[in-house]
C-alpha cells in the first residue's frame, strides 16, 4: 500500500524508514510529562528525517556547523543543459541547469535560496524552480521546489512595480524547507518554468526572461 501511495521522488525512496515504530512511545512520554506532570521531561531538541528516510537529532534547525555553498547560474558549477532563457506563461519553456557529478556526498537542509535576475514584458509573471537529484543513469527524484509571484520579488507582503522590458529585477526566491541527501557521483538539476506540479497558472501572466550570472 505504501508503494502505491507514492511514486519515486515523492517518498518511496525513503522506504522503509518512513515509518517511526517508536513514535507512540515519544508521544506517551510528552503527554505523561506535560499533561500529567509525571516522569522526566522529554528532550527539547529537533528530530529530523531526511528525504531518504534517515533520522537524526539536532539542537536546532537549520543545523549549526554548516557551510554555505554558492552556485552561479550558467557557470561551470550550474551550467545550462536545456531549454532557453525565456519562460512562457503556459509552462512550456524555461532553462534547465545541472551541476557536474558531485565529488563527495552532499547533505543540505533548511531554506535554500535562488536569487535570479529577470526581465518581464508586463508588471507580473511567475517563476517556479524545481530541484532534483539525478543519478548516473539520468533518473531524477524531486528534492525541493520554490514558487514566486514576481510582483513580490523583494519579499514581504507589499506589491512592487518596475519598468517592464527596461528594468531588471532580482527575484529572491526561497525553497520550501527541505532536508536532502545527495550521493557522490550524482548531480543536482534546477529547472525553471512559470508553474509546476500542484500549482495553478499565474494570476498575472507575463513572459519572463532569465539572466544568467552573479545576480
Amino acid at each position: 500500500i505504501m508503494f502505491d501511495r507514492s511514486g519515486v521522488g515523492r517518498g518511496i525512496e525513503a522506504f522503509p524508514e518512513m515509518v517511526r515504530m517508536d513514535w507512540m512511545q515519544d508521544l506517551l512520554e510528552w503527554f505523561t510529562y506535560y499533561l500529567k506532570d509525571e516522569g522526566p521531561q522529554p528532550w527539547l531538541g529537533v528530530e529530523i528525517q531526511s528525504n531518504l528516510g534517515d533520522w537524526r537529532f539536532e539542537d536546532r534547525y537549520p543545523m549549526t556547523n554548516t557551510n554555505e555553498i554558492f552556485w552561479e547560474l550558467g557557470s561551470s558549477d550550474l551550467s545550462a543543459i536545456g531549454g532557453n532563457n525565456v519562460v512562457l506563461p503556459d509552462a512550456s519553456s524555461g532553462p534547465v541547469y545541472e551541476t557536474p557529478p558531485l565529488e563527495e556526498n552532499l547533505y543540505f537542509g533548511g531554506l535554500p535560496r535562488l536569487h535570479v535576475n529577470v526581465n518581464t514584458v508586463t508588471v507580473g509573471g511567475q517563476l517556479y524552480a524545481l530541484l532534483e537529484d539525478c543519478n548516473e543513469n539520468g533518473s531524477c527524484i524531486h528534492i525541493g521546489h520554490a514558487i514566486m509571484d514576481l510582483r513580490y520579488h523583494e519579499g514581504g507582503t507589499d506589491e512592487q512595480t518596475w519598468l517592464p522590458l527596461i528594468e531588471t529585477i532580482n527575484a529572491k526566491m526561497e525553497f520550501f524547507t527541505l532536508d536532502a541527501q545527495v550521493s557522490a557521483g550524482h548531480t543536482i538539476k534546477l529547472s525553471l518554468a512559470s508553474t509546476g506540479e500542484d500549482y495553478l497558472p499565474e494570476s498575472t501572466s507575463s513572459v519572463v526572461t532569465i539572466q544568467e550570472g552573479a545576480g
